[in-house]
């Protein structure tokens, strides 16, 4: 049973014994969130285009995903000094409790990486940042843009982590960052509640799913739901921690499914054209065409 209560956004001070199983499945999840990002990249690299992908998501989703490792990191800290108090043998059993501050680590880097090849083959287009009420109205080529959004997504990481590691370095337990962990929790929700809207609207706009990965966000997806049932069942993570995920995965599914139809009615409205000659289909191996979904 999960813990209720208080004790679902306390500190976690006591290792977990998982199943084998349980273990298992932990293993590839590191895997796969290692994993995940590549087939993104990989379609924006093959298409050398990154049009239908916003770049807005993905700053969120970058400032998301390290706030996120530092939420887990926080609640988890004492599970994590409690395992390097002994041998490796040890420390190794122990990362059965921390699996998902490496899941959400290598899964924060994994996406990470998707902005510099994004950026790299973004159109170089006006991009106007106006607020009204600051008198605020710049104009950026869409490079700037997006190099100056990248400084701002490192700035809000660095400020975000800048507190904790200080206190980590003279107190070295969880509790006094406790109220600092779950507030960190409720913004990353908000956060992922909001990070996908940007991407919804850009493929309302660009009426399909172009260089946007089905392959990736379908994926993620679907073993989102697997972690939050390990998180909430197994390692019975605080509820700052698996709740806002669930959000996520909703308004992936819903952008995908909007791609989706566009893309259907657009292979329909080229079937009912006139026939074309055929051309000589390329030799394409089973692993490149998945990563270019």
């Amino acid at each position: 049973m999960a813990d209720h209560g208080a004790g679902a956004v306390m500190c976690l001070s006591t290792l977990e014994n998982p199943s084998p199983a349980a273990t298992a499945l932990g293993v590839f999840s590191v895997v796969f969130s290692t994993l995940v990002g590549i087939p993104q990249a990989y379609k924006i690299h093959k298409l050398k285009s990154a049009r239908g992908v916003s770049f807005l998501t993905l700053g969120l989703g970058n400032i998301g995903g390290f706030l996120y490792v530092l939420n887990l990191v926080i609640l988890h800290y004492n599970q994590i000094t409690l395992s390097l108090s002994r041998d490796f043998r040890f420390w190794l059993a122990a990362q059965r409790s921390l699996v998902f501050v490496w899941v959400e680590l290598f899964n924060a880097f994994s996406m990470l990486a998707i902005y510099p090849v994004a950026a790299m083959y973004v159109k170089d287009e006006p991009c106007t940042i106006a607020v009204g009420a600051l008198g605020v109205h710049w104009v950026f080529g869409m490079k700037d843009a997006v190099f100056y959004g990248f400084l701002v997504q490192a700035l809000v990481v660095f400020t975000a982590w800048l507190p904790a590691l200080i206190v980590f370095a003279f107190d070295g337990r969880c509790e006094p960052l406790m109220v600092y962990g779950n507030v960190l929790g409720i913004v990353v929700g908000v956060i992922i509640v909001c990070k996908f809207l940007p991407q919804l609207r850009s493929s309302i706009y660009a009426k399909g799913s172009h260089s946007l990965s089905y392959m990736t966000y379908g994926v993620d997806a679907v073993a989102g739901v697997v972690a939050w049932a390990q998180k909430f069942f197994i390692t019975k993570e605080r509820i700052s921690t698996w709740l806002p995920p669930l959000f996520l995965h909703l308004l992936e599914v819903v952008v995908l499914s909007l791609n989706f139809y566009h893309d259907s009615r657009r292979k329909e409205e080229a079937g009912d054209g006139e026939d074309k000659p055929l051309r000589p289909k390329r030799k394409t191996s089973y692993l490149s065409l998945l990563w270019s979904l």
